[in-house]
């Protein structure tokens, strides 16, 4: 073989560019976007003749269209990382990547460029806009490598291993500068961009001083796009936020000129994606779909207020005319919202008011009680995978991450979720909260098996998730960084891996986080509360206030380390047998005649599922607690799982029977 040159490659910024996002389709446009840079690096090393060496990635489908230009369906989600080793010949470096890297983003910027902002250069106050927008395209990437020297005797995992170590160093030594519109246009003021704000944002006018020349601006520039859907009413973006959310809306044949193709060969499947709030009423739309009830609020639409959902349509194709609506039109609070719902012709707020006395009918008419506030967002990441890869080799960490990859995106859409990206061992979607959790632990299997084929049993990587139940208010970039910081403070750092945690955003408050061993009986409890399956126990006020009341801390502690579960369950059946006359009479035990210690084995029984969420478990090895703990705090999640079901507390209705809960099919 010719000799080579072994380099490893990153490109970021990451969270800055996926994270910040206002909407679901910016969330997937930077995943996205990300993911077909680093096909285009790859791409430049396998044309120059060069190998990727981990990831694999012959069977890409990016990798795939950028080298062959055909042969297989233009994928819709991004799976290809951001980090990549890979060797070339002799005499050819690294630089190829960052060329080839530029070279795509600078063609893309530039079609966004000249169809959007171009023609409304004039109106903003930087003397020269087109020169801002270059420095900001041409400044935003960091392409960082390191050249790995051979050593003798060094097999390939001690080279793989060993160029994470150089690289990780590398990092440490960048020095953030800012960009040069700093120097040669700060005298022109300005203000930072509102999702990038290390960016400067393209009208060049200082709100405090020039608000009507910066509205102008935008507004302009808004009509050039089409609608507020596309930039709302008071959003001032930097260069690169506007590529990431105009490109989707960029013509077909534009796509296939800069991209090489159309995502999934349809350009209204990137336009337009399902919202937070539409995620978050769909369990209740699928237990109204399909019936007149829908004539209740025609009157009232117009024909208007369908909703973003040509990249979920999966998730209303069998939910007929209501589940192509705005999920905004079934939340109260969101229909009062003018600013954030919008309503064309409605000076006089007559069309709102009916829109509003149409839904109140239809929540009535439904007897199910009002729509959930709250979605879930589910990340998940494999456990010490440079470890796993130094032991069994890039070959078995490929047919692991390719083997797994293949059932994730429909795992989630079975689950009524959308995938946003699936590459290796990442995971990044949205669901409904009744079956997220449920999505996490079939996930989960498939990693395990994945694993297990690819590397035996003796010592296979383990996978982590956390689960995130945001209000559909609370912003995406908030619930994104929440996410990455109990995936990796709680579910892996704080419990040792191998571990689901989850965590509840209400506003700008977070609830103290869930958190177990993946194999622990808790986590099937948490599934099954999350679907409702325990719903009148979950809805129990009185045993609620029990676990974090009389029982209080003292005695919570003497149950802490697991030695005594059965006084514990023993002392909880107690209090819910107290309780459970005045909240749930329905649940009262069957025969009067029977004694008290049969009552008692009944409400054991019932209550089992509740002691085992109370546990939590410690995961694999480097937890900072080596055995089980009681939570107290799983009571919020009991509650709020309550109130999120489909009739739940939020409705001011009775709980519906357990069979006719879940997630609403």
């Amino acid at each position: 073989m010719p000799e080579q040159t072994w380099f490893i490659l990153s490109i970021t910024p990451v969270q800055e560019f996926v994270g910040q996002a206002r909407r679901t389709r910016d969330l997937w446009a930077g995943s996205y976007l990300l993911s077909w840079l680093s096909a285009q690096a790859m791409a430049a090393v396998k044309k120059a003749g060069g190998e990727i060496v981990m990831p694999q990635v012959d069977d890409d489908p990016m990798i795939r269209l950028l080298i062959h230009r055909n042969g297989v369906t233009p994928p819709v989600v991004g799976s290809l990382p951001n980090q990549f080793t890979a060797r070339l010949p002799v005499g050819v470096g690294p630089e190829i990547c960052r060329e080839a890297v530029q070279g795509a983003w600078r063609k893309l910027a530039e079609a966004v460029w000249c169809k959007f902002v171009k023609p409304v250069k004039e109106l903003s106050n930087f003397h020269d806009l087109s020169a801002v927008w270059t420095q900001q395209i041409e400044g935003f990437w960091e392409i960082a490598w390191v050249v790995v020297p051979t050593v003798d005797g060094e097999d390939g995992r001690q080279t793989l291993k060993r160029a994470g170590d150089l690289l990780r160093r590398r990092k440490l030594w960048r020095s953030h500068l800012l960009p040069d519109e700093y120097a040669t246009l700060g005298r022109e003021g300005g203000d930072h961009c509102q999702l990038m704000p290390d960016w400067r944002e393209l009208s060049g006018y200082a709100r405090a001083s020039h608000a009507d020349a910066q509205d102008a601006f935008w507004a302009e520039l808004r009509n050039r796009a089409g609608n507020s859907v596309q930039i709302t009413d008071g959003e001032r973006l930097c260069a690169p936020a506007l590529v990431k959310r105009l490109f989707p809306i960029l013509m077909p044949n534009v796509l296939r000129d800069t991209i090489g193709w159309v995502p999934g060969n349809d350009g209204g499947r990137i336009r337009s994606w399902p919202s937070t709030r539409y995620m978050a009423v769909l369990p209740w739309l699928r237990r109204v779909a399909n019936t007149p009830l829908i004539e209740l609020f025609r009157p009232a639409m117009k024909g208007e207020f369908q909703t973003e959902s040509g990249s979920a349509a999966h998730l209303a194709s069998d939910l007929g005319e209501i589940g192509r609506l705005d999920g905004s039109l079934f939340d109260r609070d969101a229909l009062r919202n003018t600013k954030d719902f919008p309503i064309a012709n409605d000076d006089a707020g007559n069309r709102r008011r009916k829109l509003e006395a149409a839904r109140a009918e239809l929540v009535t008419a439904a007897g199910i009680g009002e729509p959930a506030t709250h979605y879930a967002l589910l990340l998940m990441d494999g456990d010490r995978i440079g470890e796993a890869l130094a032991q069994a080799g890039p070959g078995a960490i490929a047919t692991l991450f390719k083997r797994f990859g293949t059932q994730v995106t429909q795992t989630i859409r079975r689950h009524d979720g959308i995938c946003i990206y699936a590459g290796g061992d990442d995971v990044l979607a949205l669901l409904s909260v009744p079956d997220a959790v449920t999505c996490a632990r079939e996930l989960r299997q498939h990693w395990m098996k994945a694993a297990g084929e690819a590397m035996g049993e003796g010592s296979r990587p383990t996978i982590s998730a956390a689960v995130i139940f945001a209000e559909a208010t609370v912003p995406l970039r908030l619930v994104l960084a929440r996410a990455h910081e109990v995936l990796d403070g709680v579910a892996k750092n704080g419990n040792g891996r191998d571990s689901l945690a989850a965590d509840i955003i209400r506003g700008g408050d977070f609830s103290r986080s869930w958190v177990s061993q993946w194999d622990a009986p808790g986590v099937e409890a948490f599934a099954g509360f999350a679907s409702g399956q325990h719903a009148p126990l979950a809805a129990s006020s009185g045993l609620l206030h029990a676990i974090g009341g009389r029982f209080g801390a003292p005695v919570l502690d003497l149950f802490a380390d697991g030695g005594h579960d059965d006084d514990f369950e023993r002392l909880l059946a107690q209090a819910h047998l107290r309780n459970r006359s005045r909240d749930l009479p329905a649940m009262d035990a069957p025969g009067g005649d029977l004694s008290e210690e049969e009552r008692l084995k009944i409400a054991r029984a019932e209550i089992r599922p509740l002691v085992a969420l109370l546990r939590e478990v410690p995961g694999g090895a480097g937890a900072r607690r080596d055995r089980p703990r009681l939570n107290p705090d799983a009571a919020l999640f009991l509650r709020f799982f309550a109130r999120q079901s489909v009739g739940g507390s939020r409705s001011q209705v009775p709980i519906p029977d357990v069979a006719d809960t879940g997630d609403g099919r």
